[in-house]
């Protein structure tokens, strides 16, 4: 279906891909992984045709039908929500062509490339287009949004969902997806699971998810940091991550016992060589100095050769390449102390925004070191309730009573309280009051920044970064109340198993929105919550949740079976 040959990609002077040589079998579901900046985006454009390589060769089948997802895609159009998923997947083109050509089909060579369109249009399902566009979007919870809404009519994350329908739709032999899951809600999050497991597409996909790569994927497809090209393990994320962890163990087994014998190797020949320098500098007896000449030449030579051949067995040990290996990641958060006694209490609040959306009233005592989740629907007003608990949205009424030693610590979802005009060093000293560039520098080196970011602006570095600078800004302030909203979203598996070790040992209080089932798991949650319908409600897990969701998600895909929607 898809096969790479000695694929190059340069930036500038930076070498982002480098002899990338792969091949994918049809309806092959593969993961790509990688640190952030080690060129997974890049690749997934260059096979969707985005981007061109230097150097090398992508092979792909004529007229093979792609759908190709960006990372940061999100629909922005002043069509109507069907409008533009007709021409995302190209129906709209199509259908202008095969007209442009109806008025002759009596010629062989225009009904030859009309039966071609036609063909395209009809794996596009063109006939029974809306019906299996409105399947889709039921599975990515939009039923409730009509056909003939306005796309920039849509709040960010319909916006969002809208861009993945249109890729879903088009992508009815491959399907290239950067961060598919980044702002989905679990309800969809589980039917794009279940989707794609059951799509004959062949899919490669880029995600931080390890639940939902483990759930879909075959193969892993590694972007080696060092190299700059890849190789291709069997298996799932897990299966991955073992096996990775395994090579590297082993390799760094042999690289020690290479080392060990190179040194022992050199201690032996030292060793030898004095030996035969003392031989020579010894004195023969008068009386026989003949036959003690000759024994001292026969042991200088035989000790001397023995060195050599010990020295040639030295330089034969390279085979073993020093293990070349990131220093890891860690994300210090000690929250100040003296909290403990210190609650967050809500009484009959009511939320949201003026001629807007509301919810409420809503009654919650949050202890010091608790560790809380809020699930539903993206439009359920998750963010914005964590917005009236940090204090950054009034009251719409009742009553916020927080603990005066208690210090916030708020990750927006899209990183909206940080300036992206500002650089790292202008936000450290108005948020901080600290001017010292060495002092800064040196605090964001733990988050593997280099001093020269702090010139930065903001606006420059990568939502991965971006998120790693909010943490280092958290760490500096010492929050003892970390308000989390999707803090996985952009961040490279490294940095997500960085952020759960840190939260594991971390003794403040934990408000955690988040769609990623795995670092559920991790966090150790006293309390879980649903938000629907503006009341927020206790429940026994984010598991019960899931299932709860299960039939409707079934339903939607067998409907989108009978349409033959995959």
């Amino acid at each position: 279906m898809l096969t790479l040959k000695n694929v190059r990609k340069t930036f500038g002077t930076v070498r982002v891909l480098d002899k990338v040589s792969f091949s994918v079998g049809e309806g092959q579901k593969i993961a790509l992984v990688g640190q952030n900046g080690v060129g997974k985006s890049t690749l997934l454009k260059i096979i969707a045709g985005e981007e061109t390589a230097d150097k090398g060769e992508v092979m792909k089948p004529n007229r093979i039908l792609i759908g190709y997802l960006p990372q940061e895609a999100i629909a922005e159009s002043d069509e109507t929500l069907i409008h533009y998923l007709r021409r995302m997947t190209g129906l709209a083109d199509l259908e202008k062509e095969m007209a442009g050509l109806e008025s002759r089909l009596d010629k062989p060579e225009v009904l030859q490339q009309y039966e071609l369109l036609r063909s395209d249009y009809e794996r596009l399902g063109g006939d029974d287009f809306t019906r299996k566009a409105k399947g889709v979007l039921e599975g990515l919870m939009l039923s409730n949004i009509k056909m003939e809404r306005i796309v920039n009519e849509l709040s960010g994350g319909e916006k969002r969902k809208a861009a993945l329908a249109g890729v879903l739709l088009s992508g009815v032999d491959v399907l290239l997806l950067d961060e598919p899951t980044n702002n989905l809600d679990l309800p969809a999050l589980c039917w794009l699971e279940r989707y794609l497991e059951r799509s004959s597409a062949t899919c490669i996909i880029a995600s931080h998810d390890r639940r939902f790569l483990d759930n879909i994927v075959k193969k892993v497809l590694e972007i080696d940091w060092y190299k700059r090209d890849v190789v291709m393990y069997t298996g799932g994320w897990s299966a991955f991550a073992e096996m990775k962890a395994h090579a590297i163990r082993k390799h760094k087994e042999k690289y020690r016992a290479q080392e060990e014998e190179r040194e022992r190797l050199l201690v032996s020949i030292g060793e030898k060589m004095d030996w035969v320098t003392r031989v020579k500098n010894r004195k023969a007896p008068d009386h026989d100095k003949l036959t003690s000449n000759f024994k001292k030449e026969r042991a200088t030579k035989k000790f001397t050769t023995s060195a050599k051949a010990m020295e040639e067995r030295q330089r034969r040990l390279n085979k073993v390449e020093r293990p070349l290996t990131r220093d890891p990641l860690i994300i210090p958060l000690a929250p100040q102390s003296g909290a403990t006694k210190n609650s967050i209490i809500l009484k009959k609040v009511c939320f949201g925004y003026e001629g807007g959306f509301q919810g409420g009233p809503i009654n919650l005592k949050v202890t010091f070191g608790s560790r809380l989740v809020i699930l539903g629907n993206n439009g359920a007003g998750k963010s914005t309730l964590l917005k009236t608990i940090a204090g950054e949205l009034p009251l719409l009424a009742g009553v916020r009573v927080c603990g005066e030693k208690l210090v916030f610590g708020y990750l927006m979802q899209e990183h909206e309280n940080i300036s992206l005009a500002v650089t790292p060093y202008e936000l450290f000293k108005s948020r901080l009051g600290i001017f010292d560039r060495d002092i800064i520098a040196a605090h964001l080196s733990q988050f593997q920044f280099a001093p020269d970011v702090l010139n930065d602006k903001i606006s420059w570095l990568s939502p991965g970064e971006r998120v790693r600078l909010v943490f280092a800004l958290l760490s500096a302030l010492g929050a003892n109340v970390l308000l989390l909203d999707e803090p996985t979203n952009h961040l490279d598996l490294e940095a997500i198993e960085a952020l759960e070790e840190a939260l594991d040992g971390y003794g403040g209080t934990i408000l955690l929105v988040t769609h990623d089932r795995r670092f559920l798991e991790r966090i150790r949650l006293t309390q879980n919550f649903i938000l629907e319908n503006g009341k927020l409600t206790p429940i026994e897990s984010y598991e019960a949740y899931a299932k709860k969701m299960m039939p409707q998600i079934t339903r939607i895909l067998k409907r989108l079976e009978e349409k033959k929607g995959f």
